[in-house]
């Protein structure tokens, strides 16, 4: 009790303590964003008693900051008002903050207008003029033609009269000159470039002379005198432009070079020392490439069995480094539940096990449980991420999972291996072998469902080429798959099939809140069976927040007695465009199309999306432009994830 009492005289002596502004004659500015922005600088007078001193500081901060801030001829009184306030009275004086950005002569605005904008100060959604910040926009505006090859482009801006409500408009004039191209540029170096380089500087002819290609090309030969030894390469860079051409020389200062003479390892406790030796003894006796070291090192850190990596390196002689990689082992094992709902899963409930150096062999461990509306799944996977001591990941799984749908309810258990590799940094391939056995229930007649017990042995190939800027929140790049499966099923029915699945996603930002994303996808499976019809688990259901999202998920195409009955032939294309509205939080508008077995739709509809780094939260409406008797004019979907 007494406790609690010193703790609400505390309260109270603090508030008490606390001086409060009150703003009079602010117009351009609301009080509370103006207090907002200048918060920080505040924070000392608004936490202590208001004084005659303290009232002085603020009406000084007040009107510097709305000096700088579009109201050049601001001033601000102060006294001191009843409860511990400070009122400060402002005098705006004349407005002037940036006005409408006209461009003339380069087509693509918005950059543009962009890089030129970007110096002035923002505050309340507006930019204050200031007269210095002119040529900085220019300078960026210039910077940024060059970048995309106009390095002849000359740019003149225009101030407009300032208008009633203080706003002051420009016009760019920007005369772009030739887009100038690449020439094969000279490299100038005390060790000269192998064949390889060669070649690849003279592949540059022709290029256009953006940044982008550029950059690309020294970063190319930087990499190129690493991957020789030289670590502490400098390199230095000269444009001359002769006409449309630009030739570019490259003087390259290589320093010392060094070959790895040992690689050793500290402070590993649990994990077995030949699965780290095994990664780090193929670079002993090789040219020392930091880029390629450090890259392992980030392999090593993304399995989990560590807290963190640090690599030491000391010079053994003029041509030799001896490397250490300093060990700190993480907390593998633990475990976790999980709470969710989705449009198709209903609730999702789930609970993990895990352990992420398993045995010290760096294996990863996962046993979980999960309950949905739709059924339950449990499963056991053993990860090896350097199986046989190569870049290779082996997945091995077993697991039980029922599923109860509309049209059937499905219980399947088995055992799947899966074998992926990377080669290069964009295309992995992944090789799998399933079995399981497979039982259907259902209360539509068998012709339809297909045979309802069944063995099925599938072995799966998987290709993808990714060049997303990230694969969890992409807004840039593209992504291509392909799947392709043999089957073979035993049971009710015998027979071998066949299936295929293609995709394809383009993503494409414009400026930073607003961008576009198209998506294909499409597949067919055919099987030779002799009792008819494909197992109904085995067939492609569409609709739903992946899809098309005009109807209810996977109900899409024939049905029977009201029961979707799945399709063996599809495709499906998505366009979305998207706004940022506040912070995480984006707009969106979409436009589906699709086909199962023939049954074609068309939807559009709009949507919310909550970006947060384990993918954007969709809450989405899709309504059909194709409606047909009996189906919805629409639906609602929630999911977590990429569309596509």
């Amino acid at each position: 009790m007494r406790c609690l009492i010193v703790i609400l005289l505390m309260t109270l002596a603090a508030s008490s303590q606390a001086a409060r502004l009150k703003f009079i004659g602010l117009h351009s500015y609301t009080s509370k964003d103006l207090k907002e922005a200048i918060s920080g600088r505040l924070h000392y007078i608004t936490k202590r008693d208001a004084t005659v001193f303290r009232a002085d500081d603020a009406a000084f901060l007040v009107e510097t900051y709305l000096r700088t801030h579009g109201l050049p001829a601001a001033t601000a009184s102060w006294k001191l008002g009843d409860n511990n306030t400070i009122i400060l009275t402002i005098d705006e004086g004349l407005p002037t903050f940036l006005g409408t950005i006209t461009v003339q002569g380069y087509d693509d605005h918005e950059p543009v207008i962009e890089q030129f904008t970007a110096p002035f100060p923002e505050t309340n959604k507006k930019r204050a003029f200031e007269a210095a910040a002119v040529e900085i926009g220019i300078a960026r505006v210039q910077e940024l033609l060059h970048s995309k090859g106009y390095w002849q482009s000359k740019l003149e801006s225009v101030q407009g009269d300032r208008i009633a409500n203080g706003e002051i408009p420009f016009t760019l004039k920007i005369t772009t000159g030739p887009l100038l191209t690449l020439i094969p540029p000279v490299l100038n170096s005390t060790v000269p470039p192998t064949l390889e380089l060669q070649h690849y500087l003279l592949e540059v002819l022709g290029k256009k002379a953006s940044a982008k290609n550029i950059l690309r090309i020294r970063k190319h030969i930087e990499e190129h005198y690493r991957r020789r030894g030289y670590n502490q390469i400098d390199v230095e860079m000269e444009k001359e432009s002769n006409g449309t051409n630009i030739r570019l020389t490259f003087t390259v200062t290589p320093g010392k070079k060094f070959t790895i003479r040992s690689f050793g390892i500290t402070g590993q406790k649990k994990t077995t020392p030949s699965r780290l030796q095994n990664r780090l003894t193929p670079f002993i006796g090789k040219n020392y490439d930091e880029d390629r070291v450090n890259a392992e090192i980030r392999k090593l850190l993304g399995t989990g069995g560590f807290e963190s990596l640090r690599l030491n390196s000391q010079e053994a002689n003029e041509t030799q480094l001896d490397l250490t990689l300093q060990v700190t082992e993480s907390n593998a094992r633990g475990y976790s539940l999980a709470f969710g709902f989705g449009s198709i899963e209903g609730y999702v409930l789930g609970a993990r096990y895990n352990d992420r150096n398993l045995w010290g062999k760096l294996w990863n461990l996962s046993a979980g449980i999960e309950i949905t509306s739709l059924g339950v799944l449990g499963e056991v996977t053993r990860t090896d991420p350097y199986f046989l001591e190569r870049d290779l990941s082996l997945n091995n799984r077993a697991f039980l999972i029922s599923r109860d749908f509309d049209s059937y309810r499905t219980l399947r258990g088995g055992f799947s291996n899966e074998l992926s590799w990377k080669i290069g940094e964009h295309y992995a391939a992944t090789i799998g072998l399933e079995n399981t056995i497979n039982a259907i229930s259902s209360t539509l007649p068998d012709e339809l469902i297909g045979p309802p017990n069944y063995l099925n042995h599938r072995l799966n190939f998987r290709q993808t080429y990714d060049r997303r800027n990230d694969p969890t929140l992409p807004s840039d790049g593209w992504l291509a798959r392909l799947d392709t499966a043999l089957g073979f099923i035993q049971g009710d029915a015998t027979g071998g099939y066949i299936e295929t699945e293609a995709h394809l996603s383009y993503y494409r930002s414009l400026g930073d809140d607003t961008s576009y994303a198209l998506g294909i996808s499409g597949g067919f499976i055919t099987a030779s069976l002799d009792q008819g019809q494909i197992p109904i688990d085995l067939r492609t259901f569409l609709g739903g927040a992946n899809s098309i999202r005009s109807f209810p998920e996977r109900d899409l195409g024939e049905q029977a007695s009201g029961n979707p009955l799945g399709g063996t032939s599809w495709w499906v294309a998505n366009a979305e465009y998207s706004h940022t509205i506040t912070g995480p939080l984006r707009g969106l508008f979409f436009i589906d199309a699709g086909s199962l077995d023939d049954h074609f739709e068309l939807a559009t509809g709009l949507g919310l999306r909550v970006d947060l780094p384990v993918g954007p939260i969709r809450l989405e409406y899709g309504h059909s432009l194709t409606r047909d008797s009996g189906e919805p004019a629409g639906a609602f979907h929630f999911a977590i994830g990429a569309t596509f």
